[in-house]
């Protein structure tokens, strides 16, 4: 059965994890985005750990994590538009993908020595990245294709069969996957939508040719079937059916399960998206899930993004 901490500073609780993750045992960590299963990123030994726990497919590189720009120069290179990104999102929900400079990286762990990396918003995991001096490889922390965990309680109860150690820091604040971008010959594709926008990347790189969606599959997030519950998910549903949990968007309906954002906001709306649906999935008072309609605009094309890799 795993283990929840709550998260603090100490000392202690940061040595105990890093010895941990320097032994290659995986430990499950905050983020702003998602709860993520971390492994040490120079470790081929701990990613397969991962791969084998989320039972995840080996083609499906995984997200390095840093704790500054220093570092993510060191093991990755970190120039041009995706240093202005960098410098003006990071720490953030942005992943941009770089070409490996340091050895450590283990070549199996790149797509072609293209690796996926982002410095999470959280302060525990950004201090406790920063003492270990390394990356972490830290997809999130699920069972491959289903939810995506927002709490610790949604991590426990996928994995309910394993001693991981869990380390709670309350609800994430952005609730969804980080965008994930990739820049070549100044050219760029968003291969998964999330908070950060094709709006906001416009304005801070206004000449750039952009791609809405570049399909790559062996990135994250890019499965067709992926971020599901159990239960069977229909879309764009404006009122209350028999046995199906109504997750509404806006003005109150008669019959709702939970309302995503009465006040129609999107950013409360991602937050919110993957705990109602967990709550939803493990109601015994019903058959089906369904799910108001969501704009398509700004953090809403990365909502609707996971509601329809969660329906297939």
């Amino acid at each position: 059965m795993p283990i929840i901490i709550k998260s603090n500073l100490s000392i202690e609780l940061t040595r105990f994890i890093k010895a941990k993750l320097l032994g290659y045992d995986l430990v499950v960590l905050p983020t702003e985005t998602v709860y993520g299963l971390a492994g040490l990123g120079t470790s081929v030994k701990a990613a397969k750990k991962i791969y084998s726990l989320k039972k995840r497919p080996l083609n499906k590189k995984l997200i390095f994590h840093c704790s500054s720009l220093k570092m993510v120069n060191k093991f990755f290179k970190l120039d041009d538009e995706n240093l202005i990104l960098g410098k003006k999102i990071w720490p953030g929900p942005l992943t941009l993908v770089l070409k490996r400079r340091s050895k450590e990286i283990p070549f199996s762990l790149t797509l072609n020595n293209e690796c996926a990396v982002r410095i999470p918003n959280n302060k525990f995991t950004l201090n406790l990245i920063d003492k270990l001096g390394k990356p972490l490889v830290m997809p999130s922390a699920n069972k491959f294709k289903q939810l995506s965990p927002i709490n610790s309680k949604m991590v426990f109860k996928q994995f309910i069969d394993t001693n991981l150690l869990i380390i709670d820091d309350g609800k994430c604040n952005v609730g969804i996957e980080s965008t994930l971008i990739r820049i070549s010959d100044h050219k760029l594709k968003i291969i998964r939508p999330g908070l950060i926008s094709l709006e906001d990347i416009k304005k801070i790189l206004p000449y750039m040719v952009i791609s809405k969606i570049g399909k790559n599959l062996s990135f994250s997030g890019t499965s067709k079937k992926h971020y599901s519950p159990k239960k069977k998910v229909y879309l764009n549903v404006k009122h209350y059916k028999k046995e199906s949990a109504f997750i509404n968007f806006g003005v109150d309906k008669k019959g709702q399960f939970k309302n995503l954002s009465r006040s129609e906001n999107l950013t409360e709306a991602a937050k919110n998206l993957y705990h109602f649906i967990f709550l939803a999935d493990n109601n015994d008072l019903y058959k089906n899930i369904s799910i108001a309609p969501i704009p398509y605009k700004k953090i809403g094309l990365a909502i609707n993004d996971r509601l329809i890799r969660a329906s297939k």
